[in-house]
């Protein structure tokens, strides 16, 4: 069962039942039953974990074998069948599907055929290139999409029937029968909504005051908002409220950031790793050491030059979802970069597998003049030494050795800053093209997030070597 008592279990039973009236194509009883499987999976070894991954894996592929033209053809020009993939290492006979394979053939044979259009959910993002980018997901990618976001916010220690907050973009991109739902849902969460996307100098103080009336057990968004509030509290003095945990998802989040949350509220934060695509992907437990992949819904790789990456190395994320049906997405490349790690056993008894800190996109890397390449975290970590004279810095790369660097610089900023800057960033770019361009905001995108590495260098990362002269952390 799902552990609760008393007023908890009521909350929980009454929220299921009356699931259809607020939420979107799922339903309550396959969605409880979904959270009920994946409680009973939570502490199996991994072994268990590996076996019962192969099952779905096989499913997923004959699914997609026999319901999906573009995989079909993919198998046949292979002289593949589903059949042959008998153990997970033999994934890696299947090729890649990068995100120009989904937009080419989204509406040409990579849906399944054996999905009713009216069950499908449309999901679509902008990307961090600008470049729309849609799939679709079907009711039980849904439902289970959210039973494991319930149990992940459990191991912040949330439970259900405590309040939360929810630094988010909230209703963007949402029809209006949609929004009334959503609210409906955070009326019986009892989750709070703080759109991430309007929070600025002149009204922090009045979005604080209604977190502060809320009083949340958990708060969770954006990394960037959530450091831009905390940054203020740290500032201004106590907030008024202790969250027992925050949930840090959306944006790589450096330790000097971590460190700015936790001190601003109060408490420790629990990082999430996740996406349009997906949701939920890796979360943090209560050790804090690693990111937890939900192994029961997703295959991850993290790899180098077309290998598994060793422990330490920076591995391109690559994903393969058990669940969705209607848009099968097998050897996904996200386009996020990764931290490998070694697997060994986790002080909270979970046996699922880790990865290390996320390292930002694919397409935040910098490329030197000297072929290093420095991933866009790198960034984050160099500037937290300037953070009294800096309030916001971005770093944009068109072309490969020379990159433009914005400022918005704070009130206590000097030349002798930027001379200091310069002379230390040098250490790691060596004879790169630096163009300084000083600005008075880096304005954040509609989803509330801040960009603070772009680049539209094309480059394959399975096809790069690792860079010489890496920082060090």
């Amino acid at each position: 069962m799902n552990g609760y008592r008393g007023f908890r279990k009521i909350l929980f039973e009454l929220y299921f039942a009356t699931m259809p009236l607020h939420a979107w194509l799922i339903r309550g009883r396959a969605t409880r039953r979904a959270y009920l499987n994946l409680k009973a999976s939570e502490f199996i070894g991994a072994e268990e974990l590996r076996d019962l991954q192969l099952v779905r894996l096989r499913e997923i592929l004959q699914h997609a074998f026999s319901t999906s033209d573009y995989y079909r053809k993919t198998f046949l020009n292979l002289g593949l069948h589903p059949n042959d993939i008998s153990d997970l290492n033999q994934l890696s006979k299947l090729p890649f599907l990068s995100k120009d394979d989904v937009r080419e053939n989204i509406n040409a044979g990579l849906l399944s055929s054996a999905i009713s259009r009216k069950h499908l959910h449309k999901i679509s993002t902008s990307g961090s290139t600008g470049q729309p980018f849609t799939i679709y997901a079907d009711r039980e990618q849904l439902e289970i999409r959210f039973a494991s976001t319930l149990r992940s916010l459990e191991w912040t220690g949330w439970r259900f029937g405590d309040r939360q907050a929810r630094l988010w973009h909230q209703t963007i991109g949402m029809k209006w029968s949609q929004v009334v739902r959503e609210k409906m849902d955070a009326l019986l969460m009892q989750r709070l909504f703080v759109p991430a996307f309007e929070i600025s100098p002149d009204n922090i103080e009045e979005f604080i005051n209604q977190i502060r009336r809320h009083n949340p057990v958990l708060i969770d968004g954006y990394a960037e908002s959530l450091n831009f509030l905390a940054t203020y509290l740290r500032q201004d003095g106590s907030p008024g409220f202790r969250p027992a945990a925050v949930m840090s998802s959306a944006q790589a989040l450096p330790a000097t950031t971590r460190k700015v949350i936790e001190e601003g509220l109060g408490t420790q934060v629990f990082d999430k790793y996740g996406s349009r695509e997906f949701s939920g992907i890796a979360y943090e437990c209560a050790a804090h050491t690693y990111h937890h992949v939900i192994d029961e819904c997703y295959i991850v790789e993290l790899l180098v030059e077309g290998r598994p990456a060793r422990p330490g190395e920076i591995g391109e994320v690559v994903i393969t979802d058990l669940f969705n049906r209607a848009t099968p997405m097998i050897r996904y490349r996200i386009g996020d970069l990764a931290v490998a790690v070694e697997q060994r056993p986790c002080s909270c008894g979970r046996s699922h597998s880790m990865i290390g800190d996320i390292e930002g996109r694919t397409q935040a890397v910098v490329h030197c003049a000297d072929g290093t390449w420095l991933p866009g975290t790198f960034f984050a970590h160099f500037f937290k030494d300037y953070e009294s004279t800096i309030r916001f810095f971005q770093i944009e790369q068109k072309h490969k050795g020379v990159f433009k660097l914005r400022i918005v610089k704070s009130a206590t900023f000097s030349s002798q800053d930027m001379v200091n800057i310069e002379q230390k960033l040098r250490r790691f770019t060596g004879e790169t093209k630096i163009e300084l361009e000083f600005v008075q905001s880096i304005p954040l995108v509609r989803t509330g997030k801040r960009s603070p590495v772009v680049s539209t260098v094309p480059i394959d990362f399975q096809t790069l070597s690792a860079p010489p002269n890496r920082p060090v952390r």
